[in-house]
């Protein structure tokens, strides 16, 4: 019994020493064939996987760029002096304001589009504008430059001409100077009809001015001449003869502004006024 025990662990060790893969006539069994689907997706992943490695690289480099350029700029910012700090700072300031004035010109711009579809609007806008002294007229473009021949230069004065005037029949022109002297001129030949020379203070009787004439002004008739000067005096004059006819005091200051249609030295017309006084004004 105890043979037969022996064989019978002797066969059973035999079976354990055959390999597991070896058939009844002791041939390896082949290996199961993998799947063509299983070849395919670890190809996909294969390629997944690299493309995974390739972004975390562009990301790795971009992340790279990104802290040298931060680092340029904090050594451009250390390195920056306060004057470059004041002109960088300038500069963007500037270029702010360039950007709301475009923004500002493209709104006013939609806004007159608008107004031009609507007449009514138009007008509105024009009176207010007017209002407020900010309306503009293109006028450049219609002037038409004077014929040089047609200019004439008038010489007479010794100082420095101060205003003058011109009738209202445009045929005669009336001018004062700083030496208190006022000239009568004809526009059509130029020449002088009538001269009132200046005086000098407390030299005698003067029938003209005695110092710096200021302003003047024709009548709408044209028939007299006012004029104020510097010694606080308005002379009233007939325009045809040049003959004095009255003499105004009453001015604490210069009269700088004389008539309701009064010419001065800027052109602007403006009522009899003194430099001092409630309705004080110059020329």
């Amino acid at each position: 019994m105890a043979a037969a025990g022996r064989k019978g662990q002797g066969a059973a060790a035999g079976r354990r020493r055959r390999p597991r893969g070896a058939g009844s006539g002791g041939k390896p069994r082949p290996a199961p064939a993998r799947p063509r689907d299983e070849e395919v997706s670890s190809d996909s992943e294969a390629e997944s996987l690299a493309e995974g490695q390739q972004q975390q690289q562009q990301q790795q480099q971009q992340r790279r760029r990104r802290r040298e350029e931060e680092e340029e700029e904090e050594e451009e910012e250390v390195e920056e002096t306060p004057q470059e700090k004041k002109l960088r700072l300038a500069k963007l300031y500037l270029e702010q304001l360039r950007q709301h004035e475009e923004e500002q010109a493209e709104e006013e711009e939609e806004e007159n589009a608008a107004f031009l579809r609507d007449p009514v609007g138009e007008r509105l806008k024009e009176d207010v504008l007017e209002q407020k002294g900010r309306l503009q007229r293109l006028v450049a473009k219609e002037v038409q430059p004077p014929d040089p021949l047609s200019i004439r230069v008038l010489r007479g004065h010794q100082q420095p001409i101060t205003c003058l005037v011109i009738s209202p029949d445009d045929k005669f022109i009336f001018s004062a100077a700083k030496d208190g002297s006022i000239i009568k001129w004809e526009v059509e030949s130029g020449k002088r009809l009538y001269v009132m020379p200046g005086g000098k203070k407390g030299t005698g009787q003067h029938m003209g001015h005695t110092a710096q004439v200021l302003c003047m002004a024709i009548s709408s008739d044209g028939k007299y001449l006012v004029t104020g000067d510097r010694n606080k005096l308005i002379l009233v004059w007939e325009a045809a003869t040049c003959k004095r006819l009255h003499t105004f005091t009453g001015h604490r200051d210069a009269v700088s502004v004389s008539g309701a249609v009064g010419c001065c030295r800027t052109g602007r017309k403006a009522p009899a006024t003194g430099q001092a006084g409630g309705a004080a004004s110059s020329c």
